[in-house]
């Protein structure tokens, strides 16, 4: 179990992890977010996966296999060269989202807690870690002893890991293309001569 001293995306924890990519992946996102400026808002219930790729074309057999034919796909923005946005529709998860945004990660229903899990596993500090996060109940002793405050205050606040800070989890840069997002006509385009090879 790791005490945390700066802030981490939230978002990278809890809500990256139910999009089915595996932990260990050859690309992982540069950043994730749950609001996008003005255009999206946490209302939404989106998830921003921000990709910085050096070279497209060997991102072309990962972004087709687990971004583009992800069952959330929902859009995709070029934002600037070697940024790449894939933005994934979590509606189907409304109450891990609502107790997310409350940093109430106890909360998160069960069913995403198994796959939270499952991506972390189970052996090392990140898991134990993020297991103290889902399931607090078993771990305000150890919390206690660490941070040398009262049980009794952290039985009484029950979450052991702080609310999402959302100003850091809306993401701020801009499109620059103005022929994306690709249209849907596009991306099918991509997907079917990916699936003729």
């Amino acid at each position: 179990m790791k005490l945390f001293k700066e802030y981490f995306q939230k978002s990278k924890i809890f809500l990256y992890p139910l999009l089915g990519i595996k932990k260990g992946a050859t690309f992982v996102p540069y950043q994730t977010y749950v609001s996008w400026e003005d255009k999206y808002s946490t209302d939404d219930m989106l998830l921003f996966c921000l990709y910085k790729v050096k070279s497209k074309r060997k991102f072309e057999e990962f972004e087709y296999e687990f971004l583009l034919t992800n069952v959330h796909f929902h859009s995709y923005h070029k934002l600037k060269p070697g940024y790449h946005l894939y933005i994934f529709d979590f509606k189907i998860y409304p109450q891990t989202w609502i107790s997310f945004l409350k940093g109430m990660y106890s909360k998160i229903y069960t069913r995403e807690k198994d796959t939270i899990q499952l991506f972390f596993g189970t052996e090392g500090i990140l898991a134990d870690t993020v297991e103290s996060y889902l399931y607090p109940e078993y771990y305000h002793d150890d919390y206690a002893e660490k941070l040398e405050v009262n049980i009794e205050m952290l039985q009484q606040v029950h979450e052991t890991c702080s609310k999402p800070n959302l100003d850091e989890e809306n993401l701020l840069l801009k499109v620059v293309n103005k022929e994306l997002p690709l249209s849907e006509e596009t991306i099918n385009k991509k997907i079917n001569v990916k699936t003729k090879d």
